[in-house]
Formats: C-alpha cells, structure tokens, sequence
C-alpha cells in the first residue's frame, strides 16, 4: 500500500464522527454558521467575557466534535460586530467566536445543521436614546440605601464595595470567587449592622456595576456623609510561596507612606491613578483630616480583629498604616481603606468565600464605627 494512500486512510478515518463546518452568512438580522450534520444542544457550549487587555467583550461558541477543513476564518462581513472568527480551537472542537468594545444584545438557537444568531434590530438613533436613558437611569439608581431602624443616630456613612462591573478585581481562582463580590457582600451586612445600630447607610453602588473612584467619594460628598470605607479585598502575584500571605490591613490617606503600602495603593489604584496629581493632593491634606482618619481606621482595625479572634485561630494582623489611596482623594470627611483579607491566601481565600465568617467580619466593622462615634463626638 503506497505511502499516499495510507495518509488518506488515516485522513478520512479522523474524520469519521466529524461534524464539518461548511458556511457562514447573514440573512437579514441573523448570522447563520451552518455544519455539514444536524447539531445537539449539548455539542455547543456558550460563554462569555471581558478581556481586560483588548477592552473587548468576546462571546465563545465552542461545537464538539466539529471540524473545519480550513483552519481559521475572519468573517469580513462584520455588520453588528467588532470581529468574528471561526476556527479549528482543538482536534475535536470547532470554535465561533465574536468580539465588540460594547455588550451585545443577541440570542441563539439550534436548527438542524445550523447555530442561528439573531441580533436585536432597531436605528442607531433609537439605539442611542435607549442608551442615554439606561446611563441616565443607572446614574440616578447606582446606590443602595439603608434608612436607620430603632434611635436614630443622625449620622451617615458610605460604605464603598470596591470595583465591580467588568473591573473584577483579585480573583480566587481555588474557591471560584472574585473581589468585587466578596467586598459586596461584606458592605451589605455591614449597612445591615450599621442599619440597626439606628445609623443612615449608603452603599456606592449596587452588586454589580463599575462606578469610577473619583465618583464614589464624590458620592459620599453629596450625601454629606460623616464617613467613608471603602472595602477591598487584597492578593499577590505568583511568585514563591505566594499562598502563605494572609492577613488584614486597614489603610488611611495620607502622605506618609510605607513600600507596601505604595505597593497595595498601586494594585487598588489601577487605572484611575495619576501619580503626579496624588502626589499634589496628599500635601495639601489637612493634619486634622489625617488624625481623624488615622483614629477611625484603628478603631475598625482593632474590632474586625478582635471580632475574628473569638472564633478563628491565625487571623492575621497586617495593622494600620497611612497610603497614597485614589479612592480617598476628595472625600470631605475621615475616609479608610480596608483590606478584608488574601483571596490568594490559604487561609484568607477559604474564609472570605464563607457567608458566616463575611458576617462576623462585617459585625466587626460596625462595631467599629461605633466605637469611633463614642470617642469622637463630631
């Protein structure tokens, strides 16, 4: 058997079982990938994301036991979209991916041989005013508000969870959680405590949407807040023993400043910052403004460890120090910084993606304020 026939051989047997990509084309609002056999429901697997690097959203369809018999296709024709592609991913698995700067509105469906996606229709102007009433409205409804139960304390605080929308933050990749939820959730109870405690609560935005560090003290601005916390979670790259590192740390603005603290400012700071024009603020900072803050951050250092170590062994203390925060440029009262924990930490990671240990960690931080308000009479 000559050697040429022996390749075909092999050729058409890995093909054999193969469901081969043939066409892809508009009709009307709706781009049809077509496939040689009928298509499952569960050969096609969707899912979604935002890449950070590319400031894309990419939508993936991968086709089990798909081929393509020309490797990769850029589809010119792109219509409603940045970019799509249709390429062999791996041996078994043809993939169909799309690629836009904007989130797009679109559903699919299975027909026999064909994965057929209907993008929404309608005007650019129309796609326009829908646009400016959904921004207009997500501005005026990007908060949550917690009216004081019981004697009421005629104080308000704001309570940041820091990121959220297509800003994730840390991620713990171990547990399936990412930063932007975790410090949610923490921010809820603690406006819950602080609720009852007869206190009026913000918090700067809703579970998940991006709102811009300058806008979130300018919030509490608005709000005539007495206070400002911004809750973050914290994380190191991937280098060494880097799962050891757990611990909490509670930060406050001001323009002393240590290595790590410059360190962590940086990571929180992300792309909001200007190093020049902090560099510009933090010397115009009041010794007043700093005092207060630096009282208010050990008051909620001191209780969220204390609450912890009545129920958990190893709470690490990384104390209280003074950084070059973006997010506490502008608040017009003491504003802090507090880094609940390590997602990448062994012990940090595991906790923070615990429901109970999020609540005693909040109870901690009301009691705090508590303690700042009894010790300071503003």
């Amino acid at each position: 058997m000559s050697r040429y026939l022996l390749l075909f051989l092999f050729f058409t047997l890995s093909l054999f079982g193969k469901n081969e990509f043939e066409k892809l084309y508009w009709s009307g609002n709706s781009l049809v990938a077509e496939f040689e056999k009928h298509l499952e429901k569960d050969e096609v697997n969707y899912w979604h994301f935002y890449h950070k690097d590319s400031k894309k959203y990419k939508y993936i369809f991968d086709v089990k036991d798909g081929f393509f018999r020309d490797g990769v296709l850029k589809f010119q024709d792109k219509k409603f979209l940045d970019g799509i592609y249709v390429g062999q991913y791996k041996k078994d698995i043809t993939r169909i991916s799309f690629r836009n700067d904007r989130e797009v509105d679109f559903k699919y469906k299975i027909s026999k041989n064909k994965i057929v996606f209907q993008f929404q229709t309608g005007t650019k102007k129309k796609k326009k005013e829908k646009k400016s009433k959904e921004k207009e409205k997500q501005e005026k409804q990007h908060w949550i508000e917690f009216q004081p139960k019981g004697k009421k304390r005629n104080k308000i605080i704001v309570l940041d969870p820091g990121h959220g929308g297509q800003d994730g933050g840390a991620i713990c990749k171990k547990y399936g959680a990412v930063e932007k939820d975790i410090v949610f959730y923490i921010a809820k109870y603690t406006a819950e405590y602080l609720q009852n405690m007869g206190y009026h609560v913000y918090l700067t935005r809703r579970q998940n949407e991006f709102i811009s560090l300058r806008d979130r003290t300018r919030f509490a601005n608005r709000k005539n807040a007495d206070l400002f916390i911004s809750i973050h979670a914290n994380s190191l790259p991937k280098k060494g023993n880097y799962h050891s590192k757990n611990g909490i740390e509670t930060y406050f603005l001001s323009p002393d400043r240590s290595s790590r603290a410059e360190r962590i400012a940086m990571i929180e700071n992300g792309r909001d910052f200007r190093r020049k024009k902090i560099r510009g603020v933090l010397h115009t900072l009041s010794s007043m403004k700093i005092v207060q803050s630096h009282k208010l951050a050990i008051d909620i250092h001191t209780n969220v460890i204390t609450r912890l170590r009545k129920y958990y062994y190893h709470i690490g203390d990384g104390g209280v120090k003074g950084g070059p925060f973006w997010v506490l440029v502008g608040a017009q009262m003491p504003a802090i910084l507090i880094e609940v924990g390590y997602v990448t930490g062994d012990r940090d990671g595991k906790r923070l993606n615990d429901r109970l240990y999020r609540k005693r960690l909040a109870r901690g931080i009301a009691n705090g304020v508590q303690d700042y308000f009894k010790k300071n009479s503003l």
